[in-house]
């Protein structure tokens, strides 16, 4: 069982890799333009899974589709699960919950530090304009809403303030809400870890 756990999470490791491939020769349509065949192989190879999470709601934004970080850390979970099992023998309920725990953890994370980045180079638009500027502060501006929204109206009741104010106060709320839950989740998968079953 340990031997087959062992070679399993390797193939999982390999797919992963072929899936980071997939993703960055897809970046600005490089992939198929340079790497023709190459690329049409990795995508038969790698498309099937990848569709399974591409209409998930909530993971496309704007240009931006976040699924293959959904589908990277499904298959991180199962890997990792594998490894334990090669490694122990067994693997506890608890030692699953927390790397599911963990997993999720990662995605808020990384969510989290895109939008405080979002934010931040708003930011510096907002004192550095330019002809060019333009049309990314909209961009920026698309993508930031719906949180700029929650935060003018949680935080100042709706109230008129600046856009440098509701962009600072986006920013902060953002970074103070990572931290917060960083220790949640660290203590919550500390917690599930210990568990005896």
């Amino acid at each position: 069982m340990q031997i087959i756990a062992s070679l399993l999470s390797t193939l999982l490791s390999l797919y992963s890799m072929a899936i980071v491939i997939r993703i960055v020769l897809s970046w600005g349509g490089i992939g198929e333009a340079r790497f023709g065949s190459f690329y049409q192989m990795i995508s038969r190879i790698t498309d099937p899974y990848l569709n399974l999470f591409r209409y998930l709601p909530g993971t496309q934004r704007g240009n931006l589709d976040f699924s293959p970080l959904i589908a990277m850390v499904l298959l991180g979970i199962v890997s990792n699960i594998l490894r334990i099992v090669a490694a122990e023998g067994r693997i506890t309920i608890g030692l699953i919950l927390a790397l599911v725990t963990n997993a999720i953890w990662s995605v808020l994370s990384f969510f989290l530090f895109i939008f405080i980045l979002l934010a931040v180079v708003r930011i510096v638009y907002e004192y550095y304009r330019s002809p060019t500027a333009i049309q990314y502060i909209s961009i920026l501006d698309n993508l930031l809403r719906g949180s700029q929204e929650t935060v003018h109206r949680l935080l100042f009741g709706g109230k008129e303030i600046t856009t440098k104010t509701l962009l600072f106060s986006t920013a902060a709320a953002f970074i103070i809400l990572r931290m917060i839950l960083k220790v949640i989740f660290v203590w919550g998968t500390s917690a599930l870890a210990s568990l005896p079953f």
